[in-house]
């Protein structure tokens, strides 16, 4: 008659058989020393959540103030073409312009710091001539795109996702290393004594 084969224990229980509490009087003192360094790795990998959560917090609070400054020093100043519009360029010399991917012309503006030449994204079919409005900074010159609120929520999460990442990382590599010194020691021991058991008795 064939004998049944009994059912696979579950992954939990498996694991709290492996804890450094278990009973089992096959598991070695070095085992339970390396299941202790594996709690006490998950236990501060857990711990780092808030950790990074507040860097989170902390970054995204920095960035929010970086770019409400960047806000109130900006204001807006007509400009006059001194073109037409150029069409967003197909081709990768063009790509060498200030604005590659739209509509651009070459704009003039006069502040009390004299009188500014650049050049910005236009709506399509403006001719030379015509006004419109660009962003300055309080020294007259053009102003770069100024990140939103969400592009400043994803950085932060991303730097919190991060600083978790790579502490995770750093304190899980421990109990790995030691695993590894661990099991080839072991193998060298077993090594050892199947020589001196295949070894003929004297």
């Amino acid at each position: 008659m064939r004998r049944e084969e009994s059912a696979p224990v579950p992954t939990p229980i498996r694991l709290w058989r492996l804890g450094p509490w278990s009973r089992n009087r096959l598991m070695r003192r070095g085992d339970r020393y390396e299941a202790v360094l594996v709690l006490l790795a998950a236990m501060l990998i857990l711990l780092l959540v808030p950790c990074a959560a507040a860097f989170g917090t902390a970054t995204h609070t920095r960035l929010e103030q970086q770019t409400q400054t960047l806000r109130s020093g900006v204001h807006q100043v007509p400009a006059v073409l001194l073109e037409d519009t150029h069409p967003a360029p197909d081709t990768p010399d063009d790509a060498l312009r200030h604005s590659h991917n739209q509509d651009s012309a070459r704009v003039r503006w006069s502040t009390p710091n004299g009188d500014h030449t650049a050049v910005v994204p236009t709506d399509a079919h403006a001719t030379a001539g015509q006004t419109t409005t660009i962003s300055v900074g309080a020294d007259g010159n053009l102003t770069g795109p100024i990140r939103s609120n969400r592009e400043d929520t994803v950085v932060a999460v991303t730097a919190a996702c991060g600083v978790w990442a790579l502490g995770s990382g750093s304190i899980a590599l421990v109990p790995a290393l030691v695993h590894a010194v661990s099991a080839r020691t072991r193998m060298r021991q077993w090594a050892s004594e199947w020589t001196r058991f295949d070894a003929p008795p004297r």
